[in-house]
């Protein structure tokens, strides 16, 4: 139950971050504090890859450190 946990977490997260990233890119537009967006919050598929990339890795360290194969699994049981 715990790596299925583990495992829906790190594939949810890029998904809620982006949303959320989504919805702060609404509220910026509709109450036009800056009045033009960003360079940077014009590609949201480059940051939701490069946040995907960065769970993706996570999870290989924590998969590495928690299981026990004969190597590796310094805090697996």
């Amino acid at each position: 139950m715990r790596i299925v946990l583990l495992v829906l977490g790190f594939v949810l997260a890029p998904t809620v971050a982006f949303f959320l990233w989504a919805w702060a890119v609404k509220i910026k537009q509709e109450r036009r504090l800056s009045g033009t967006l960003p360079s940077w919050q014009d590609l949201p598929m480059t940051w939701l890859g490069i946040a995907g990339f960065t769970c993706a890795i996570a999870g290989f360290i924590v998969m590495f450190f928690s299981q026990d194969q004969g190597y590796g699994g310094l805090f697996a049981p």
